[in-house]
């Protein structure tokens, strides 16, 4: 079995603020660090276009799947989801193949 990593990159919906989408992100992560196979997870900010990156570490593809299913009907991620610009989303899931970190 393989780790995943899904980039889920955006921009904010007009009037949203840094400190709202880190809150909002907090809150998500109660729910995405209790799904099988969550690893590791981060956020950061492209300080010159504005855009934001969020990556999460999964022990495998199907676990990383299912968990993006369950993302949307959770109610801890619909702050989060309400600050996602919809037009700008780019998600994808990438089998990683070296890392520092890797557990298999």
């Amino acid at each position: 079995m393989s780790n995943v990593i899904e980039t889920v990159k955006y921009s904010l919906v007009a009037g949203a603020t840094e400190q709202d989408l880190v809150a909002a992100t907090k809150q998500s992560q109660t729910f995405i660090s209790s799904l099988p196979g969550f690893l590791y997870r981060s956020l950061s900010q492209h300080e010159e276009t504005g855009t934001w990156t969020d990556v999460v570490y999964w022990n495998s593809m199907e676990e990383a799947k299912a968990a993006g299913q369950q993302f949307e009907t959770s109610e801890d991620c619909k702050p989060l989801m309400s600050l996602i610009d919809p037009a700008s989303l780019d998600m994808k899931h990438e089998v990683i193949k070296m890392s520092s970190c890797q557990t298999d």
